[in-house]
């Protein structure tokens, strides 16, 4: 894969778009929801609560599946990772706050968001892929 495909792939993962976070129930069904994220230093952050199924999902499983697609341009990034939960909202505070700002809501004083964090039990997905990005399924790049 050339630089410039790289390039570009990660500056469409840096635009405010959704991801498609596929992990998996107990039962096996799919469990697919679009979410805000972040691409930095070769891992995805995702921002969620300890009341959504992903966090169910993701403690019994840490498989998971992001779908970034662009509907309009047709380009799309299929990812296989694997999933940490980082539950200390103190430590990942600097990620919440990036994904809040790629998404328009970075007005919040660091205190401000942490006790956000904390009142809405929030917790970090820590996704890393398990294939390097040259060999990511993609389209349009």
């Amino acid at each position: 894969m050339s630089d410039d495909v790289t390039t570009a792939m990660d500056a469409f993962l840096a635009e405010a778009r959704n991801a498609i976070v596929i992990g998996l129930r107990r039962d096996g069904r799919p469990h697919g929801t679009p979410n805000w994220f972040l691409w930095e230093d070769g891992t995805f952050y995702v921002s969620t609560t300890k009341g959504r199924a992903k966090y169910r999902i993701f403690r019994d499983n840490p498989t998971v599946q992001l779908v970034v697609d662009d509907s309009v341009g047709f380009r799309y990034l299929v990812v296989d990772g694997t999933v940490t939960i980082e539950e200390d909202v103190e430590a990942g505070v600097e990620h919440f706050a990036r994904i809040r700002e790629k998404h328009g809501r970075g007005a919040q004083s660091r205190e401000e968001l942490l006790d956000e964090l904390r009142r809405d039990e929030r917790v970090l997905l820590v996704i890393t892929p398990t294939k390097p990005q040259a060999d990511w399924l993609r389209t349009g790049f």
